[in-house]
């Protein structure tokens, strides 16, 4: 009868062994079914080796075990990339770049006096202390002696495959290299450690997302995720927009709210009963976010959700993106350039948001509001109130903004242009209902701001969130800030002003 004896079996490794090992020759390289090494960028580099220098788990190196007339052949079939950059880091090939995540390694060591000798207590006891070592920018050789010995003396798990033919090491190496890494949208979520819970919840939940416009592969591969990740970002951050997705991941996980989410959540609601059975083919993985935004706009202009609906499919059986607005096409914006550049992103919504309102008969004003759009509708929208008790204070707010800027700003600065008087009295409202003084921020607000933003939805965004920022300085009250603020007060108790 055959023996049957084992045919793998697993040791752990000191990874200055390993390196000698590798040095000499003992573990081969150079297999010809073998990618070549240097494949991993920085970042990669960088965080394998912090991964190790905080003694932190790596994957288990393989080895094929093949036996020939010369002896003893182990050639590295998976793993390659981490021996050489170990190898690589140890031999001063690089240093540690600045993007290394949790840089900081806590070590013990012994403490010393002034002239670098040990202290003992007296009892002949070592005195040790805790010290903090920050990777970023250093060589091998700038690493403490402690972090330098933690480096060498690091474990690293071998899996040897033992008595190999050719045939068996070609067919181990193609299955440790089955695995898929993950893609951008997923390792963008990875950053998201406050926000990862609300996309998952919308993605996974919203109806919109079940129809058969997307297709399985795409809400397998993290590509529904990143489409809401990129609508949460158009919607309320545009003027943050990042092109990366985990730039953008790691943006909304410090900015973004759980409101924001639910509120395209809601549109979603919104859309997909308004489409119905006919989701129009315009809701694509490239193109969704910039669709969800544009319905999210139109929300705010009164009309019912169904002609939004006609629209799109309307849009997509017609010629609508070859029809030009302001000069410029849907289909016309993104050659020779990226679909997720900022420009291209706001001159596709600026062209869809033209097209809709030529759609729906309600001008083309470029203000990011159409001719006659009640100012109480928007400044509701924005600050989250009741348009009616809004409107009953609208005279008054007029005459606060007058007020303001004639005091604050200069004659002849573009902050007093007619289009961005909608924005203007949103912040009146705001500094009302947050008990908050306008006053020395809008003058210097008027002085750095040279041009503003058509959409006066993104305007007033963009002043909130520079208004926002200057209140961490303290800024002195006014008279005229005290005196409508009781006027207000007044007003809203029902007494006469």
């Amino acid at each position: 009868m055959e023996l049957i004896r084992d045919k793998r079996v697993k040791d752990a490794m000191m990874n200055s062994t390993i390196q000698k090992m590798f040095q000499r020759g003992e573990l081969r390289k150079d297999h010809p079914l073998q990618r070549k090494p240097g494949r991993w960028n920085n970042g990669d580099r960088d965080g394998l080796v912090a991964t190790v220098l905080k003694n932190e788990d790596i994957d288990s190196i393989k080895i094929c075990e093949q036996l020939t007339e010369n002896g003893v052949i182990l050639w590295v079939i998976d793993g390659l990339q981490r021996l050489t950059t170990l190898n690589s880091y140890y031999n001063e090939g690089f240093k540690l770049g600045n993007g290394v995540e949790f840089p900081v390694v806590t070590y013990q060591a012994t403490v010393r006096d002034e002239d670098g000798n040990v202290i003992k207590d007296e009892y002949g006891n070592y005195a040790y202390e805790l010290v903090e070592c920050d990777l970023r920018g250093k060589f091998f050789s700038d690493l403490p002696v402690e972090l330098q010995e933690r480096f060498g003396n690091f474990k690293i798990d071998m899996v040897k495959h033992l008595n190999c033919t050719d045939e068996e090491i070609g067919y181990h190496i193609r299955r440790y290299n089955k695995q898929k890494s993950m893609n951008g949208a997923e390792n963008a979520v990875t950053y998201m450690d406050n926000a990862a819970r609300e996309v998952k919840r919308v993605t996974l939940n919203n109806r919109f997302f079940k129809n058969d416009v997307y297709s399985q592969m795409e809400r397998n591969n993290g590509t529904i995720e990143r489409i809401v990740m990129e609508s949460v970002m158009c919607m309320f951050h545009l003027d943050e927009w990042k092109k990366q997705s985990r730039k953008m991941g790691e943006f909304l996980n410090r900015h973004s709210g759980r409101q924001e989410f639910e509120r395209l959540n809601d549109n979603l609601n919104r859309l997909e009963a308004a489409c119905g059975d006919e989701i129009a083919a315009v809701f694509t993985s490239r193109d969704s976010f910039l669709w969800f935004t544009l319905f999210d706009r139109f929300t705010a202009w009164g009309v019912e959700d169904r002609r939004f609906a006609e629209f799109a499919v309307c849009f997509c059986k017609g010629r609508m993106a070859e029809k030009k607005i302001n000069g410029e096409s849907f289909d016309q914006v993104a050659r020779n350039r990226s679909t997720k550049d900022k420009f291209v992103v706001e001159k596709k919504l600026e062209i869809l948001e033209g097209l809709l309102r030529e759609f729906l008969k309600l001008g083309c004003t470029g203000k990011g509001g159409a001719d006659g759009d009640e100012p109480a509708a928007f400044i509701a929208e924005m600050l989250q109130l009741d348009a009616a008790e809004i409107r009953e204070d609208m005279d008054f707010y007029r005459e606060s903004l007058d007020d303001l800027t004639t005091r604050t700003i200069k004659d002849g600065s573009a902050l007093l242009a007619e289009e961005n008087r909608l924005s203007l009295l949103a912040m009146v409202v705001y500094s009302y209902r947050k008990d908050v003084d306008l006053d020395e921020w809008l003058g210097g607000y008027a002085k750095t701001h040279p041009s503003y933003l058509a959409d006066q939805k993104r305007n007033f965004l963009h002043m909130k969130r520079d208004f926002e920022k200057s209140r961490q300085q303290p800024f002195g009250r006014t008279k005229w800030s005290s005196r409508h603020r009781g006027e207000i007060s007044s007003r809203q108790n029902g007494e006469t002003a």
